[in-house]
């Protein structure tokens, strides 16, 4: 092919790059001028009877009753209370709490949570869009869970009294609920929940004076219990992060499988906190008043029918266990946290519980990819779309790297106009390896070539790629980030592998602009399709950043390929004329 020819190609590949680049923005542009189709609202209950929403069959069991009837005080002979006295006129009582982020229902009966859901944060499924995601209700035996270790003194169904009614708090508000019972033994067992207007973590106080009198001695567990159910559109895949996360002095311990012959994992060892978490959302409790001395973690499988799969759901429970020496009153307090996965919000409280974001290894991918979620949030606050955020990222990667770029082309260039002169030299040394080693080593450097540079662009962008994996697969923050049309949650694969394809054909592109040796033609197709085999189930924020970084890399090679730099006075191998493969003229 002659010189001439070759700045025509590259016009040619430019205007493919801009019109795929055009295609992934036209419709963000749309968006923006105004014909966004409109989010269907969904209002916040507030009665204190409160409806239960209707649960998903597939990611959820069938939903209860539709409101939270009193239930009348037991029968003479019924046991339901365990080892607490029951009043003949106590009846069954529900104080509905709502606050800025979540609405809550607590019972007199164990003093529990029964139903709690987050305002904030939304189904992304069709089933259930757009309603707020149910962390515990009706339909579930989980919550919070007081036992011993032969669970002798457990209150779950206790008959507890309170005076307070509904409340609702907003901003810095806080206040106390308290619950009472009265044991058989007499002791008055008081749960007080401290709660706050705009937090999602409350605090919980548990006292009962004389517990050895009620069988409670030694140790006890408190934690959250009977596990979590999935939230996101993939039940499957939000299965694969569900585990029983603790901090023990600095060691971070997760159980993330169950064992049918162990269920049990019972460690001991001064434990910060202990948690059960999906992939976004955590329910995380930390003693306040003294260290807990174990982490219990029980696991257990649930069956859920997904798309006519059956999958087995973890089930996953933890708890801190705390030591109770005999003769010792109890009165201790507790701080629980019930929210989203949140990296900022986590590290805030100081105790380590950013550790169950995970970032990649801590000593490279977690710093980098730190800095990247900081920058997406940042720059969230000004552009309204994480999708146009990634392409301005994309670009700002492209520029710092640009310098790079242009020595490992010129190199690959040079490469190419001395592969005459090493064709002879491998013909004339091949029956001796060594001597041509030499010789080669000696041709580098009269060209005053390295023959590693053309990584030199490759090597420092891998941990930029392998840094925005995580984030995009695991950071709550970019959950359900919309870009455009179909793309509705840049953390989830293209569920049409438009991007997937988009990116292969940009790939193309590129290669076909870097390779120039025809031995390496046929990796000029294979590599494409690879990726794109690679990258069709990987969040379509990973695959849109890799499309776009092509799409930028095709504009930067056609540019390259026709402002080459100046040819150098001597006339060297590595003058602006191999960048257009203009033979070289050799020293001798």
């Amino acid at each position: 092919m002659s010189d001439e020819s070759k700045p025509f190609d590259a016009r040619a590949l430019l205007g493919f790059a801009l019109l795929i680049g055009l295609v992934l923005l036209l419709p963000v542009y749309w968006e923006w001028i105004g014909f966004k189709k409109p989010e269907p609202t969904v209002p916040v209950v507030t009665d204190s009877t409160f409806a239960v929403t209707p649960a998903d069959t597939v990611h959820r069991p069938a939903p209860g009753p539709q409101k939270l009837a009193a239930t009348p005080a037991p029968v003479p002979g019924d046991t339901a209370g365990g080892p607490f006295v029951f009043d003949s006129k106590w009846v069954e009582k529900y104080i509905h709490v709502e606050t800025d982020v979540y609405d809550a229902i607590f019972s007199t009966r164990g003093a529990r949570i029964v139903r709690l859901v987050l305002k904030n944060f939304r189904y992304n499924d069709e089933p259930r869009h757009n309603q707020p995601i149910i962390i515990t209700d009706t339909t579930s035996d989980a919550g919070l869970r007081f036992h011993s270790v032969r669970d002798l003194f457990d209150w779950s169904t206790a008959p507890f009294t309170t005076d307070q009614a509904d409340m609702k708090l907003a901003g810095g508000d806080s206040t106390v609920l308290r619950f009472t019972a009265r044991s058989s033994k007499g002791n008055d067992v008081v749960i007080a929940y401290t709660i706050h207007g705009k937090r999602y973590d409350f605090d919980v106080n548990v006292s009962v004076p004389e517990p050895w009198t009620d069988g409670l001695e030694n140790e006890y567990y408190f934690g959250w219990d009977g596990g979590l159910w999935p939230t996101e559109p993939d039940p499957s895949e939000d299965n694969s992060y569900f585990s029983a996360d603790a901090l023990m002095g600095k060691d971070f311990e997760k159980v993330s499988s169950h064992d049918p012959e162990a269920p049990r994992k019972n460690l001991s060892g001064v434990t910060h906190w202990a948690a059960v978490r999906t992939k976004y959302f955590v329910c995380a409790t930390v003693p306040r008043s003294r260290d807990a001395q174990g982490f219990l973690a029980v696991t257990a499988e649930r069956p859920l029918t997904f798309k006519g799969k059956r999958i087995e759901v973890k089930n996953f429970s933890s708890a801190v266990r705390m030591d109770l020496p005999a003769g010792t009153p109890l009165n201790d307090r507790f701080t629980v946290y019930i929210g989203p996965v949140e990296y900022g919000l986590l590290k805030s409280y100081g105790i380590g519980l950013e550790e169950m974001v995970d970032l990649g290894w801590r000593w490279l991918i977690r710093p980098i990819a730190l800095v990247i979620l900081w920058l997406f949030t940042a720059m969230h606050a000004v552009i309204p779309n994480y999708g146009v955020s990634l392409i301005i990222f994309a670009l700002i990667i492209k520029v710092l790297f640009h310098p790079l770029t242009k020595k490992s082309t010129m190199s690959m260039r040079q490469m190419q106009a001395l592969q005459p002169r090493m064709e002879k030299l491998r013909e004339r040394h091949k029956g001796d390896p060594q001597k041509l080693n030499v010789e080669m080593m000696k041709l580098y450097k009269e060209a005053k070539i390295n023959p590693l540079s053309g990584c030199l662009t490759l090597l420092p962008q891998m941990p930029i790629f392998f840094s925005l994996y995580p984030v995009f697969r695991s950071t709550i923050e970019l959950r359900g980030a919309h870009f455009v049309g179909w793309i509705s949650d840049l953390s989830q694969k293209d569920p049409y592998y438009v991007l997937p394809i988009i990116m292969v054909v940009s790939f193309f592109l590129q290669q076909k602009l870097s390779t120039k040796d025809p031995k390496q033609k046929m990796l000029t197709y294979i590599l494409p399709l690879v990726f794109g085999f690679f990258f069709k189930d990987m969040p379509a924020g990973l695959t849109l950043y890799w499309t776009v970084f092509n799409l930028f890399s095709v504009i930067e090679m056609t540019w390259l390929i026709g402002h080459p730099p100046a040819a150098g006075a001597d006339g060297e191998v590595g003058s602006g004329a191999i960048l257009k493969t203009t033979p070289a003229k050799s020293k001798g």
